[in-house]
């Protein structure tokens, strides 16, 4: 996405990582970005209390965050419904990024998965994606969160599950499809460029 600002000023942004080196990193980088209001924990139990004690605007949670780990802390906060953190948006921590671990934190309701080791600007791009494109929130007897299908437009013939969702046409074929030769040296000038 393009990068636009965003004002993390007055924020209060809870990181909860056992890894003292990681938490001094993040606050950092978000110190960098003009946070000014950063809490920090060790464990699940932290998180919980803290969530008990205050507002908090972003939670930044490792995914084997001890003794629960972040995806189950994450389904935890967001089936809570006299938390009135119950919605804010929780990025996942992971230096797993396989599709298992990516679609096991969105189905308890993460907002993104952050790949570890961090950088600015892929905290900053999290951020700002969460920021600028906000997902409407899901709520049913197996599900509450943010909704998982963001990146689908619609569905052709208005066939989609929901009432919001939008009708996609889908063109008519034109001209000839492409020969398997054709598409094979499509793929192999961009992998080796122009020849």
């Amino acid at each position: 996405m393009a990068n636009p600002n965003i004002n993390l000023r007055d924020l209060v942004i809870l990181v909860a990582d056992p890894s003292p080196y990681l938490c001094m990193l993040v606050h950092g980088i978000l110190r960098g970005f003009g946070a000014n209001k950063l809490l920090e924990v060790k464990h699940s139990f932290g998180v919980l209390e803290t969530l008990v004690g205050q507002k908090i605007d972003i939670l930044l949670c490792d995914s084997r965050l001890p003794p629960h780990g972040g995806l189950q802390l994450t389904r935890a906060i967001r089936r809570n419904t006299e938390n009135e953190n119950r919605t804010m948006p929780v990025l996942i921590m992971s230096s797993d990024t396989r599709e298992a671990t990516v679609t096991g934190a969105r189905d308890v309701g993460a907002n993104m998965v952050l790949a570890k080791p961090l950088s600015p600007a892929s905290i900053y791009d999290r951020l700002a994606w969460v920021a600028f494109n906000p997902r409407q929130f899901i709520d049913t007897e197996t599900y509450f969160g943010p909704d998982r299908r963001f990146k689908i437009e619609g569905y052709a013939g208005g066939v989609g599950r929901r009432k919001g969702d939008k009708v996609v046409d889908v063109a008519e074929e034109v001209g000839p499809a492409l020969a398997q030769d054709d598409i094979d040296s499509l793929f192999s000038a961009s992998r080796t460029g122009p020849g």
